[in-house]
């Protein structure tokens, strides 16, 4: 069981305590309130100024034996967990998810990228090479732990999922790109994507060809075929060599790239 299960176990039962504490000091000691019975309970279980309040009977010392021992059992139990916690990393892992979160939501114009597969982390990196500001969303913290640029945030969880999409800021988004391995998933993202933001420019990898007539009636506004661009870059190579040169050259240099301006 993770720490932090164990942790938020331990303060219910330690709560449990508390409670069931105080009802039996209510009706096992007489003449008290029962706000009285619970601050009783209270110093029995901390050991902290502990000092008789009332005159206790034997059943009442008995009571108080109890809640002694099952009061420091379950607050050695929380303090446990919560010491594994924090050697465990899991307390950091906490902290780090809150602040990614709170990063995320300052963002505006960003671009969400979901997948972060070869074609995924490519499309991400590029875009961060480009100064965009990118929010993956994955459900493998395998493939996330791989992300260490500061402009690139992820959210882990089902891309299809309307609340991880949120979390991803698709409310602020420039565009969403969906490159998930299958097209059943990629055609369940663009349709909620869709179904959350009109607006919203949604670019989605195809598998088959089929799919994407799909894609376009989920929701997406373009669609991008491997497969398809892949045939038809061997077809320009052999049958134009000449002209994929120069779309290569206009693609690939480093020291100059094409910029579109909106008029």
């Amino acid at each position: 069981m993770p720490a932090r299960q164990k942790l938020l176990l331990s303060i219910l039962a330690l709560l449990g305590v508390i409670f069931v504490g105080s009802l039996g000091y209510y009706f096992i000691v007489e003449g008290i309130s029962f706000q009285q019975a619970v601050f009783q309970t209270v110093i029995t279980v901390s050991t902290v100024g502990y000092g008789k309040e009332f005159n206790l009977d034997a059943r009442g010392e008995w009571w108080t034996i109890l809640v002694i021992i099952v009061g420091v059992l379950v607050v050695s139990l929380a303090f446990a967990s919560l010491q594994a916690m924090i050697v465990g990393g899991e307390f950091r892992a906490v902290l780090g998810r809150q602040k990614l979160k709170d990063r995320i939501a300052k963002l505006r114009g960003h671009f969400i990228v979901c997948g972060f597969g070869r074609m995924g982390s490519q499309i991400a990196e590029e875009l961060v090479g480009r100064g965009k500001q990118v929010v993956v969303v994955e459900h493998k913290a395998e493939h996330t732990a791989k992300i260490s640029d500061q402009r690139m945030s992820y959210v882990l969880g089902d891309a299809a999922d309307e609340k991880i999409l949120e979390d991803a800021g698709i409310e602020h988004a420039s565009a969403l790109v969906t490159v998930l391995r299958s097209d059943a998933d990629n055609v369940f993202v663009a349709l909620t994507a869709r179904g959350m933001r009109a607006d919203l420019p949604i670019i989605a990898r195809s598998e088959e060809l089929d799919t994407e007539r799909k894609l376009i009636r989920a929701g997406a506004t373009r669609v991008i075929c491997p497969q398809s661009i892949g045939a038809s870059r061997i077809v320009n190579l052999l049958a134009r060599p000449a002209v994929a040169k120069l779309v290569d050259l206009t693609m690939d240099a480093t020291e100059w790239e094409m910029e579109e301006i909106l008029v």
